[in-house]
Parts: structure tokens; C-alpha cells; sequence
């Protein structure tokens, strides 16, 4: 009988080392948690009440995003502004007691904070992205380094009359610098404003700590955590809202006489607000240039709180809970009758020497947000709000606008109307400029194409890239992508449809050389006139210059027709109406953008799904061939010993090439093209599919690359045909070295010009054309002549044997030429891009030009056509020798084992 394996003494000798170790390090809730106290559980049974009960506490308990800081340098980094510290404490379990103030709860919290910094680019300012759906976003920066992150694991108490919950855990996790943090001791202490939060007291305080006397290195120091809490406030009784000032009179009815939806003034109130100062805007003590409601919470009733943030920065961290350099705790209602969000609010404070360290001081500050009713080219907000001291008498105070244009919630903008300035000013330098006015042949976008109106573009000298929208063709409204109104078709906009000028309104975000001296982000606002006749637009636009505006810029652009085969979509300039002398004139900025029109986007998806579609089926015809050339070897055992091992080796790397070059996405979806697919779904299967196909025809390519090397080897004249594959070799490996020395010349020599019109197309900085592209479509142009090693072998061998079954040979070469037919038919049909689609017959596998798409089928043909006759009259029928003979192969019995 075999003996007994250790293993199972060996698991249980380790459990029991590891019981007291565990034991040792998670501390005792007694020994550092002198209150509140501790009870034992009672069984809640099926009690639905208390079930219930203690699902409410544990809601109330929860704090999904708050600020902490200390926790050391080294296990955190630095407390950065641009990507604060956070944690989040969920519990995970909470059972009523003996104790009726007691409760026992189990939770996690998680920390996490670190990175040193975002990757500067051209003066630290970040780039601009811009998504299929055509719409302007600020791209994430990236940063350097990782996010240190702790996760603990507690137990203990929390005291319903006085609001402290302490808990004691382990916890581990990895430091900034990518170090493993082991198993850490630790007590919690947190204290909730009891019985509720309210006005004087918002804030959600505790400390985090740890039990060991040198933990992890000493890294961890102690903890500082700060949360507004996101449930159990107490609103006051009285809640009055100080007097409006007349500046937020006006306002949209933006519920419709609906019940307040505090989703709806959340989602439109999220996004900074640039503030503009009074002259008594001293007073509160406020500095900072943009206002954020970093957190808001609301009533069934209607009521809100929010805690509200003042900075100079608009980065990333409003996405946290910010502690900035000024902050403001509110509360109020939604004010149905005036439209409008009604709040009285304190000042927060400084109370300790960490920056968790809060407390609220001075009351007696009014604020109040509203919804505009009129747009114009100086404002364009669908969000606007007010900060004054209620304690004055004066009406004046700082008034903030939201800084991204566009609603973020689908409300009720029908009353919303838009006060053209700038048309008239407009109006003179379009009929001054004679290119605009000019009449032009084709059709041009109009109001029925809004999206046709949008385009990105970039600027043809000094780099940068950017973005341009209507904001509003005459009475109609959009938001970026769709119409505004809810009834657009009234009876003036049914009458602007038939008008030839109309009046417009821009939105233009631009990453650039504004002045060709420095990289920054610049966004104009702009009114005019487009020519639906002549697809002309005419622009007066204002942008920001520190405190003050300049609208001396004119913008003038040029759209191509609808049904044009240019590759430029829109041609225009930027250009100052200031004298030279003006410190805020600017050189002339020329802008082109290569997009394409709706219809021509649809036009493309199509294409595309066509194209994929053609690569699949030729693909599968390929295998399908070397199938049929495999049973041509089965029924010719003669042909294996006379076919070309070069051109076998040349097709086989033909297939092995494109699944090196998509290795990783083989079995994964890789397609990352730049254009909305309605229907993508069918496209990515087609190319999942081409890869497991090509995969196939290579292991089929392989095995008849074995078949012929092995049958050559037992050949009875395999010294013969040896000899006569080394001359196929020395004459076509010199021509497919010096193939490949002229490509390498012309990449050298084009290689500059690529780049340039890759780096206008790419919107920020030249890509460089990789030199193995280039190589690869020269790979293209070996396997369009694979039969020429086939041909050679057979005027040295003078063979007349069918080594090749027509349906191999005819096949391949109809497949190879068949994608420079469609190249021919495609640049015809379609519109040209510098960035185009392809899925087949792209640049990257072959060489496409109109005289290769010539030269490539005719010299197929022509090869097809020479082994057709080479398999009948013999190897060298086409040489005028005397000394020429047929030959044929011997088949030489052997014995198989």
C-alpha cells in the first residue's frame, strides 16, 4: 500500500501557525475603543421593521467619496490638487444589539491617492480629443506614476445617540511607487453630526490610524478624513432664501409646471462656473475665477443643500470632493414660481492645521442658480448664478456662468430665445469679400443638414487643431447634436429654411498657436451669416483675454458641395480686425478640415462593410484553392517533386505575415477606426473571421510547403531539380533585393512629405510613416508575381509536367488582381480621405496607384497565361534553342514503414 501523503499534516500545521498570527494582528476592539461600547447582536430574525431599520443605518453610514490626507508621502505621494486623495467607507453588515444605542457594523474602507503629475505637453496644457459622435471633449490627462490604494477591513460599534463609530481591522494594499503594503493593524474613528447633519454642522469627520509600532517601514502615518454626508440632514423649519438681486430675473421654466427634479439641476449644474466680480463683490472674500457645486443633495420636497467650491483651477479634481481654496456649505429650495434654485449658505473655515481640518464660520451669504431665457454672443450659459452678501443692503454681487456650452439634461428649452449683436457687422464684410458672395456650382449644406454644418479642422501653419459647431441657425436651437426646441418646424423656421442668408451663431474650441507663440486652448463665440447658395459662412467671433473680451476676429470659411469629390471639406481663415500695432491683433490663422458630409460618412460605413465582406470571401477562396491543390498533388503524384519550393516559401509568408503583424488580436476585436458605426457588429465579425481564416490557409500553405520539400527529397532526379531551385534562386533573390533597395529609396524620399501630411491630419504632431508599411506593400508585389519562381523552375527543368492544377494558379492570380480592379472602381465611386478605411485592397498589403493598378493584374495574366503553355508545349516553348528537350519526372517506388 502506497504511504500516506503529508500534505494534509502539512496544511493543518500551517493553518494553526497562521491562526495566532492572524490574531496578533487584527487589535482588539476594547483595547483601543473605549467608546462608544460594545454589545452582544441580537438575531433580527424576519423581522421586515428592524430588517429595514438597519438597512436605513447602513445607507446613512455610507460616504462613497471623501477627502483625506497624511498617510505619509511615500505611501500616497503628494497631496496634489489636480487629483486629490480619496476614500469611501461602505458597510458591509450592521446588526441592532442589546444596546438599543448600539449598533455592530462591518465595513471596508478604501483610500487612495497619489501620481506625481499629468505628462506636460508644449507648456503642461492638455489636449483636446474629439469622439465619433462629432462632439468637443477635454481629453484625461495621463500621470506619471500609480495611485497608492489601502483597503481595510473593520469591526465595531456605532452609538446612535452621539454619532461615533469606531472599528478596529487589518488592512493592505500598494504604495505609490508600486510597493506591496503587508497586512496593517488598524482602529477607525469617525464622528457623525448628531442626530443630523445640518447647516452649522455638514461635515462628516474621523480619523484613521494604526495599531503597530512600526508599520509597513513607518510609512503610514495617521489619517485625516473629511465626507459631506449623503444622507440624514436636517433642513431648518424657516427655510427662507434671502432677496433675489435683478440679475437672475428671467429665467426658464424649466419643469414645465412638473415636479422638481433634482437629477435635472444636478446634471445642468455640474459643470464649472466662470465667475465675473462686482465692484461689492469685496465683502465675501472670494478670489478665485470659477465656482463648482462639488456635492448636492435634495429632498422629496424639494429642498437642497449643496457644498459649493471656489478655485482657479478646473481640472480634474471636481470630479472628487474638493478642498479648495474657498468653500461655501448651502441650503434652500427650488423656487417654482421664480425658476430658480434659492440658497443661504456659510462660509467654511480652516479649524485645524491639516487641510481635512474644517469647520463653518460666518453665515449671511445669498446664492441662488438659474436657467437664462436669452442667449447671445457674450453669453451662452444654460446655467448662471449669483453669490452676494445677504447681509447688505446692495444688489450687486459675483455672478458665475457655466463654462461648457450645450444641456446636459433634456428639459424643457422651448421659451429659450437667442439676441443676435453681430449679424449687421457681419453682413458688411460678407458682401465686402467677393469669394463669398460668389456664385458656385452644387448643392451645399443648408438647415435641414445641421450636422453637415459642424466640422473639425487644423491649422496649416504653426499646429494646433479644432472644433467648430452651430450653436443656432436662425430661430432654431442645438445642443451639439441634435435640436433644442421641442417643435423646431414652426412657421419661422419653416420660412428661414427657404432664405438664402441665414443667421448663425458658433461655438469654436481651438488647441493651438493661437499667436504662433505659445500653446494654449482658446474658445470663441461667434455670429454671422451662411449662403446656403454658395455654402459661405461669415463670422463675427469674441474670445477672452484675461478679464476682457476681444471681438474684433473675423471668420470666414468656405464648405465644399455636397456632392463633391475634394478632399478638403472646408477652407477658411481666423483673422484680427485690430491694426498691427494692437497688442491683441494676431497673424492671420488659415484653417482646413478633411472631414466628409453625412452622406458620405454613410457612404463609407457601407463601403466598409462591403470591404470586409470581399476580404472575407477572398480569404476563404484562398483556402479553398490550396484545397484543390492538394487533391491535384493526391491525383498528379508527379507534380509535388516539380513545384517551385521558393514560391511555396514566398506564398507561405504571404499568409504568415498579416497574423505577426495582428498577433495580439487574433482572437480579439482590434478595430479602433474613427467614424460612428451604426452597425459595427457585422464588421468586427467579418474580421475575426478573416483572422482565423488566414490562420487556416497558412497551416494548409505549410502542409503542401512539407509535402513537395519532402517528395523532392526521394525525387530519383533530385540533384537535377535541386540544381534548377538554386537557379530559381539566384535569379529572383537579386530581384527581390533590388525590389527592396528601390522601395527603401523611395520611402527616404517621400518619407518627409508623409509625414508632413500625416502630422495636419493627426491634429497635434507629425506621425512618422513607419519604414515597415513601405516593406510590407513591397511584400504585396511578391505575391502578385508568386508564379514567376514557377515559371523560372520550369525553363531549367524543361518540365512538362502539370505541377499546378489551373484551378490553384488561375484562382490565386484572379484573387491578387482583383483588389487593383476594385482600387480603380473605389476611386471612382467614393470619396478620397487622408485617412482612410480600408479593409480591403489597402495600402499597407500591396501597391495602389492607377498605373499599378494596371501593371499588377496585366502581369498575372501574363505569368497565368506562360504556365498555362509552359504545362502543355513544355518549360522553355517561349526559347527559340535548338538544344531545348522534354523531360519528365520519374516517380521512384519506396518502401513506407
Amino acid at each position: 500500500m502506497a504511504p500516506p501523503r503529508p500534505y494534509p499534516h502539512g496544511l493543518l500545521l500551517l493553518v494553526l501557525l497562521l491562526i495566532p498570527a492572524a490574531a496578533a494582528a487584527a487589535p482588539l476592539y476594547t483595547a483601543h475603543c473605549a467608546a462608544p461600547g460594545h454589545a452582544p447582536d441580537l438575531l433580527d430574525g424576519d423581522d421586515a421593521s428592524s430588517s429595514a431599520a438597519a438597512h436605513a443605518h447602513a445607507a446613512a453610514l455610507q460616504l462613497s467619496s471623501g477627502y483625506f490626507s497624511g498617510g505619509g508621502e511615500r505611501l500616497f505621494g503628494p497631496d496634489a490638487s489636480f487629483l486629490p486623495r480619496t476614500f469611501s467607507l461602505l458597510p458591509t453588515s450592521v446588526h441592532h444589539t442589546a444596546d438599543a444605542s448600539l449598533l455592530h457594523v462591518a465595513a471596508t474602507i478604501s483610500l487612495s491617492g497619489g501620481r506625481r503629475g499629468p505628462y506636460p505637453h508644449r507648456g503642461g496644457r492638455f489636449l483636446v480629443q474629439y469622439d465619433a459622435g462629432r462632439s468637443f471633449r477635454p481629453r484625461l490627462p495621463r500621470f506619471v506614476g500609480r495611485r497608492g490604494s489601502l483597503n481595510f477591513d473593520l469591526d465595531g460599534y456605532y452609538s446612535l445617540s452621539t454619532g461615533d463609530l469606531c472599528m478596529v481591522g487589518t488592512g493592505a494594499g500598494r504604495s505609490a511607487d508600486g510597493a506591496p503594503v503587508a497586512l496593517l493593524p488598524a482602529v477607525l474613528r469617525v464622528r457623525f453630526p448628531s442626530p443630523n447633519a445640518n447647516l452649522t454642522s455638514p461635515f462628516v469627520t474621523g480619523r484613521l490610524e494604526t495599531t503597530a509600532l512600526s508599520p509597513a517601514g513607518g510609512i503610514f502615518e495617521p489619517v485625516a478624513l473629511l465626507a459631506y454626508p449623503e444622507q440624514g440632514y436636517a433642513y431648518e423649519e424657516s427655510a427662507s432664501c434671502p432677496q433675489l438681486p435683478a440679475d437672475g430675473r428671467g429665467a426658464l421654466q424649466l419643469f414645465d409646471g412638473r415636479n422638481f427634479s433634482c437629477a435635472a439641476v444636478k446634471s445642468l449644474l455640474k459643470t464649472p462656473f466662470r465667475l465675473d466680480y462686482g465692484s461689492d463683490s469685496s465683502s465675501l472674500g472670494i478670489r478665485q475665477r470659477y465656482m463648482f457645486v462639488n456635492r448636492m443633495h435634495c429632498a422629496a420636497d424639494g429642498a437642497v443643500r449643496a457644498y459649493v467650491v471656489f478655485s482657479n483651477q478646473t481640472d480634474l479634481s471636481r470630479y472628487y470632493f474638493m478642498v479648495g481654496e474657498k468653500a461655501i456649505v448651502a441650503e434652500g429650495f427650488w423656487d417654482r414660481k421664480a425658476n430658480r434654485l434659492c440658497l443661504k449658505g456659510c462660509h467654511v473655515k480652516s479649524s485645524g492645521p491639516s487641510r481635512a481640518d474644517l469647520a463653518v464660520g460666518e453665515c449671511g451669504v445669498g446664492m441662488s442658480f438659474w436657467f437664462p431665457g436669452v442667449w447671445s454672443i457674450q453669453e451662452r450659459s444654460f446655467a448662471a448664478g449669483l453669490v452676494w452678501n445677504a447681509s447688505l443692503k446692495s444688489e450687486q454681487g459675483i455672478v458665475g456662468h457655466s463654462t461648457l456650452a450645450g444641456p446636459h439634461f433634456r428639459g424643457n428649452f422651448a421659451g429659450l430665445k437667442y439676441n443676435y449683436t453681430k449679424v449687421d457687422e457681419a453682413m458688411k464684410y460678407y458682401y465686402k469679400e467677393s469669394s463669398l458672395s460668389k456664385k458656385r456650382k452644387g448643392k451645399f449644406p443648408d438647415s435641414n443638414s445641421y450636422r453637415d454644418l459642424v466640422f473639425r479642422f487644423y491649422l496649416k501653419k504653426g499646429g494646433g487643431s479644432g472644433y467648430a459647431a452651430p450653436i443656432t441657425i436662425g430661430s432654431m436651437l442645438y445642443d451639439g447634436s441634435s435640436l433644442v426646441v421641442s417643435s423646431p418646424f414652426s412657421q419661422p423656421a419653416v420660412m428661414e429654411m427657404k432664405q438664402r442668408l441665414l443667421n448663425v451663431s458658433y461655438d469654436i474650441r481651438y488647441v493651438g498657436n493661437w499667436s504662433l507663440e505659445n500653446f494654449q486652448h482658446q474658445h470663441i463665440s461667434s455670429e454671422g451669416v451662411y449662403d446656403t447658395e454658395t455654402g459661405s459662412l461669415c463670422l463675427i467671433a469674441c474670445r477672452e483675454v484675461n478679464i476682457s473680451s476681444d471681438c474684433k476676429i473675423l471668420v470666414t470659411a468656405q464648405f465644399a458641395s455636397l456632392d463633391s469629390k475634394v478632399t478638403q471639406h472646408v477652407q477658411g481663415k481666423i483673422k484680427s480686425l485690430r491694426e498691427k500695432s494692437d497688442p491683441l491683433f494676431f497673424e492671420t490663422l488659415e484653417i482646413a478640415s478633411y472631414e466628409m458630409y453625412i452622406d458620405q460618412v454613410d457612404e463609407s460605413i457601407w463601403r466598409m462593410d462591403l470591404e470586409s465582406t470581399m476580404a472575407l470571401i477572398s480569404m476563404t477562396l484562398s483556402c479553398v484553392f490550396i484545397v484543390v491543390q492538394l487533391f491535384h498533388v493526391k491525383k498528379v503524384p508527379e507534380a509535388l517533386p516539380a513545384m517551385s519550393i521558393t514560391m511555396l516559401v514566398v506564398l507561405a509568408l504571404g499568409y504568415m505575415t498579416p497574423l505577426v503583424l495582428n498577433f495580439e488580436a487574433l482572437f480579439k476585436n482590434s478595430n479602433k477606426q474613427t467614424v460612428p458605426f451604426s452597425g459595427g457588429g457585422w464588421l468586427e465579425v467579418n474580421e475575426v473571421m478573416v483572422r482565423i481564416i488566414t490562420m487556416i490557409t497558412f497551416l494548409l500553405q505549410l502542409r503542401l510547403l512539407q509535402l513537395a520539400w519532402s517528395a523532392r527529397s526521394v525525387d530519383g532526379n533530385k540533384l537535377e531539380t535541386w540544381a534548377a531551385e538554386r537557379k530559381v534562386l539566384w535569379i529572383c533573390l537579386p530581384l527581390y533585393i533590388i525590389g527592396g533597395v528601390i522601395a527603401s529609396v523611395v520611402h527616404m524620399r517621400v518619407g518627409h512629405n508623409r509625414r508632413m501630411l500625416r502630422g495636419h491630419v493627426s491634429r497635434m504632431r507629425p506621425v512618422p510613416h513607419a519604414f515597415w508599411e513601405d516593406l510590407v506593400s513591397y511584400g504585396g508585389l511578391l505575391l502578385d508575381g508568386f508564379l514567376l519562381p514557377q515559371i523560372i523552375l520550369n525553363v531549367f527543368s524543361a518540365s512538362k509536367v502539370r505541377a499546378l492544377s489551373p484551378g490553384f494558379y488561375i484562382g490565386s492570380t484572379l484573387i491578387r488582381a482583383l483588389p487593383h480592379v476594385y482600387d480603380v472602381f473605389r476611386s471612382r465611386h467614393y470619396m478620397p480621405s487622408l485617412r482612410p478605411s480600408y479593409m480591403y485592397a489597402r495600402a499597407n498589403d500591396d501597391l495602389f496607384s492607377l498605373a499599378w493598378d494596371i501593371v499588377i493584374p496585366l502581369g498575372g495574366v501574363l505569368l497565368a497565361t506562360l504556365l498555362f503553355f509552359q504545362q502543355r508545349l513544355g518549360g522553355a516553348f517561349f526559347l527559340c534553342s535548338r538544344t531545348r528537350r522534354a523531360s519528365e519526372y520519374e516517380m521512384v517506388p519506396t518502401v513506407s514503414s
